[in-house]
């Protein structure tokens, strides 16, 4: 049965308010797919699952899934759907509310295509507190995704390409049209592949990305006004910073020397 079949059996129109565009491309859905590079029976979660167009996917490669939908009434589609399957947990709860310290063992996948209105701060949450969370092969906002793999100095770098650096190796693998969606975004998409290790000084790079955040709450400002609370010319001569760079000069190697140099 084709995803519009699925989407036509809803009894509602997709809520704008939790950024309810599904997928219908089955194509795109395999290609995401083939991005999970999992061995049999991984584990995957799967953040906002929707018709369930990537969860079928998923269940062809016979993955042991957790889909996690905010939305009662695609719970109930999810169920109706794949209820007979025994690889898949449908759990009807917020993303950001979910315990996910419910994810046993270390290798845990992330999968989804994740709403536009919570995709930032779902990342950002999972992948400084979730370290179980090895890889994700995620949909994003195009902008989401530029601003995870920016550069210093560019109009796109900030507090979360910090955080994807220090945190991760993310890689843009491709964009996909509005028209592999209904409704059609307003917004390009994008899937991105992040992998994320395990780190020995966790602490002290979630320090940098902190002091990140605090920096580019005032970009237009030098560090040596922007970051007075942790930086002085004692600290900037021992690390070789020019205390006139903005925040948007520094790299994330410059942000963890800083966190480092206060400990």
């Amino acid at each position: 049965m084709s995803e519009v079949f699925w989407i036509n059996k809803l009894n509602i129109k997709p809520k704008k308010n939790l950024g309810q565009n599904f997928l219908i491309d089955t194509n795109i859905s395999r290609k995401i797919t083939k991005l999970v590079q999992g061995q049999l029976a991984d584990p995957i979660i799967e953040i906002g699952p929707g018709t369930g167009s990537l969860t079928n996917e998923l269940l062809k490669d016979n993955y042991r899934i957790k889909a996690v939908e905010i939305d009662k009434e695609l719970v109930n589609l999810l169920i109706e759907r794949f209820g007979e399957v025994p690889n898949i947990e449908v759990i009807h709860e917020d993303a950001m509310d979910y315990d996910y310290k419910q994810l046993s063992g270390p290798w845990w996948i992330m999968v989804g295509n994740l709403p536009y209105n919570i995709g930032t701060r779902l990342l950002v949450k999972l992948i400084t507190e979730v370290p179980q969370i090895h890889r994700y092969v995620v949909m994003l906002q195009d902008e989401v995704a530029e601003r995870m793999v920016a550069m210093p100095n560019t109009k796109q770098y900030g507090s979360l390409s910090v955080l994807a650096s220090l945190f991760t190796n993310t890689k843009i693998q491709f964009n996909v049209s509005k028209n592999c969606f209904e409704p059609k975004p307003k917004i390009l998409s994008t899937v991105v592949t992040i992998q994320r290790e395990t780190l020995v000084d966790e602490e002290l790079r979630l320090k940098a990305f902190e002091i990140s955040k605090i920096a580019f709450q005032q970009k237009r400002k030098k560090i040596k006004s922007a970051l007075s609370e942790y930086i002085d010319e004692d600290m900037a001569e021992k690390l070789s910073l020019n205390l006139d760079l903005r925040p948007q000069e520094l790299t994330p190697e410059d942000y963890l020397a800083i966190a480092e140099s206060i400990q």
